[in-house]
């Protein structure tokens, strides 16, 4: 006996073979549970696993089937061996798909077709469809009449289904449409025991012989709540954690991170990874307030625990999404103004970080490029849209298994990361270690400072004027020619402002092998002296100017932009590991379009601990000054460096024009176009005299 399982994500695997074995176990049915993960558009081979175990089917159900590609193959499927199929269970998916759905010989197409209108449809039939058009519908009323619909509006139906049913009759007309509502019952709360209830139930209803079988009725969690894996279950109150978790720590508003969580991760036990990244967060003794999220309205969440009642002061100090999706939307459409509104509304630093629901980590490991183009425009680019930064990856599915499990480096980096961020907005202001890196390109060709549409000096000096006056400990040179000739001051390309010895260097660097392989001994040949390596730049007190070396090869600067392989070279490394352990900087400041860190080699999005921008960077706090004309490439800084971008306008440009002889020039030019006979020729001797004074004659 065969149960084809369509879906997406991560969390139903693992319940589902978890059922097939409990069920087997008990009932002696040998049944075979055939699931196909839909997030991703099938490869050949995939598909032909897929159509081959459709063919053999009994019972096919699709969950939340979304992929336009994968749901036209599947439909065509599904026409060509209806025959076969004792029972198609469709829900949460595409409209086309959901009208395939069927129990036994009797079509519930109509339940979702829109254009079939009744006049009075029975409970049974509004309540399917509203179901079984969520997704679309949503969307709808968002874009007709979004100000007068409230976010938890299908939230508050969906908990009314269950005292529905009751009112719905099992026999006549309704039988179908109640087995229908009732297996969606068990879908809403896809606890490992529902699932194992809905197979159950379907095979019960549709197979001839199971008719003895006995499902549970479906066990409800709740909709909300905050969750902890140490907890026995979830809390339903702030005040409820607050007491059981002061055992750990105090949840500090200033310091708590408020973790959103994916609810079908939570209540279906596929949420290993996500425990691993709060154990984490912990560890750096950050207190964690980890919620479910609402699905399709994350402000839901926001508001009921990471604020006090009735819009009061935030409960938490920053927060770190691991819901994916829109913040405001979900999957069915995108509000980001609604979105920035609120969490401006909010003032708490907004992070989004991934799950690798689309590839298996091994995958993502071995891959050059890392995310896939779905799950980096899913899970990366809409959260952006929103306002999100640091999409770290932090979990995924190993091959082989069936269930999430966490990154263990990755969650270490996005802690300490957040501890540094935590860090650095509680202290003193006259105690903050500023590190400002400026550039140096083309390199040996005296552009000390520079950067797009930016006059750096000026800026530089600006903004060292303001920490001055805004309490920070820095002394500002008292003009930008003298800031210049400050920096540009010695024997070397630059002022020094560290010799870094190469057994310090070999001391405090953990990557010092790897970079000898590609450039040979420490210290090397570039930004050095002797057995130094030569930190360019100066300290004005608790502000070091620093400036980046280039890339390295000298005649090919740019040979490393992006490269598959290859390491910075020593001088570059030496440079952050300086201001991680020796200046000991609590943030870093990038200042102007570009430097080189993040095109340094490694995966394009979802960094891993072998990519060399997610070295350089480290745990820094990374505040990145960039031109706002250039949002592509201001976006390779967020992805690969996991920079804060604060935009400066390029400056305003208008015509020059000319002037004096080159505008005699001009005249006598155009008087030549349009000049005939013998004119002509005397305006042409009269342009190579004027050219000859120019200096513009051969």
């Amino acid at each position: 006996m065969k149960v084809v399982v369509l879906y997406i994500g991560s969390s139903l695997l693992a319940p589902l073979r978890r059922a097939e074995h409990e069920i087997n176990e008990r009932y002696r049915l040998d049944l075979s549970i055939a699931a196909h993960n839909c997030t991703l558009p099938f490869s050949s081979e995939q598909w032909s696993r897929a159509e081959s175990d459709l063919a053999g089917a009994e019972l096919v159900f699709l969950l939340h089937v979304t992929d336009s590609e994968n749901a036209a193959r599947i439909t065509a499927a599904l026409d060509r061996f209806r025959s076969r199929h004792r029972a198609v269970i469709v829900m949460n998916s595409l409209r086309e798909l959901m009208r395939r759905t069927c129990l036994g010989e009797r079509e519930l197409f109509s339940l979702f077709d829109t254009r079939r209108t009744t006049a009075n449809p029975d409970l049974g039939t509004r309540v399917a469809r509203k179901l079984g058009s969520w997704v679309a519908d949503y969307a709808l009323l968002h874009r007709r009449d979004a100000r007068s619909r409230r976010p938890d509006e299908y939230l508050e139906f969906v908990k009314k289904v269950p005292t529905l049913l009751r009112f719905i009759p099992s026999a006549g007309a309704l039988k179908e449409v109640k087995q229908y509502l009732t297996l969606y019952c068990y879908f809403l709360q896809p606890t490992p025991a529902n699932i194992r209830s809905m197979v159950l139930y379907a095979l019960k209803h549709q197979v001839p012989g199971c008719e003895s079988l006995e499902p549970a009725a479906p066990e409800s969690k709740q909709v909300t709540g905050i969750y902890h894996p140490d907890a026995p279950a979830l809390f339903s109150s702030y005040e409820g954690y607050g007491k059981w978790y002061e055992r750990r720590m105090p949840l500090d508003p200033e310091r708590t991170v408020g973790l959103l969580l994916m609810r079908p991760h939570v209540v279906s036990g596929a949420h290993g990874h996500c425990d691993g990244l709060l154990r984490a967060l912990e560890s750096e003794g950050l207190p964690v307030l980890a919620v479910l999220s609402t699905f399709m309205d994350n402000r839901e969440a926001c508001k009921q625990f990471f604020t006090e009642p009735a819009g009061g002061a935030p409960r938490i100090g920053q927060i770190l999404s691991l819901a994916g999706f829109s913040f405001v939307g979900g999957p069915a459409m995108n509000d980001s103004e609604a979105a920035v509104n609120y969490l401006k509304g909010l003032n708490r630093p907004f992070r989004s970080a991934v799950s690798l629901e689309m590839q298996m980590t091994e995958d993502w490991a071995e891959s050059q490029i890392g995310l896939n183009a779905v799950q980096t425009a899913m899970q990366v680019a809409i959260p952006e849209i929103d306002g999100a930064t640091e999409p770290f990856v932090y979990g995924g599915i190993p091959s082989g298994k069936d269930q999430p499990e966490p990154l263990q480096d990755r969650c270490d980096r996005i802690a300490t990361r957040l501890a540094r961020w935590d860090h650095l907005r509680r202290l003193r202001r006259p105690d903050v270690r500023l590190a400002i890196v400026i550039y140096c390109f083309p390199p040996n060709k005296g552009n000390l400072g520079t950067a797009a549409d930016m006059d750096v000096f000026p800026s530089l000096r600006e903004i060292l004027r303001r920490l001055e006056r805004d309490r920070y400990t820095v002394a500002v040179p008292d003009t930008p020619d003298i800031l210049r000739e400050m920096l540009l001051g010695g024997d070397h390309l630059a002022s020094v402002a560290y010799r870094l010895s190469a057994d310090d260097y070999y001391r405090l660097c953990p990557y010092v092998a790897e970079i000898e392989a590609e450039w040979g001994p420490a210290p090397g040949h570039i930004n050095t002296q002797g057995p130094d390596l030569l930190i360019h730049g100066i300290q004005l007190g608790n502000i070091v100017v620093a400036v980046q070396p280039t890339f390295g090869y000298e005649g090919d600067p740019m040979r490393l932009l992006m490269a598959k392989g290859g390491t910075p070279h020593h001088g570059f490394m030496a440079l952050y590991t300086y201001l991680e352990h020796v200046f000991r900087a609590d943030a870093l400041v990038h200042l102007g379009t570009h430097g080189a860190l993040e095109f340094m080699p490694g995966k394009q999005v979802g960094l891993s601990a072998s990519c060399w921008p997610d070295r350089l960077i480290g745990s820094f706090p990374n505040i990145y000054i960039y031109s706002v004309n250039n949002p592509s490439e201001g976006t390779i800084a967020k992805r690969r460096s996991y920079a804060e971008l604060i935009s400066y306008l390029t400056p305003p440009i208008e015509s020059a024009g000319l002037y004096k002889d080159l505008a005699s020039l001009k005249e006598l030019i155009t008087a030549y176009r349009q000049a005939t006979g013998e004119q002509r020729g005397q305006l042409f001797a009269a342009i190579q005299e004027k050219a000859r004074d120019l200096n513009l004659s051969e």
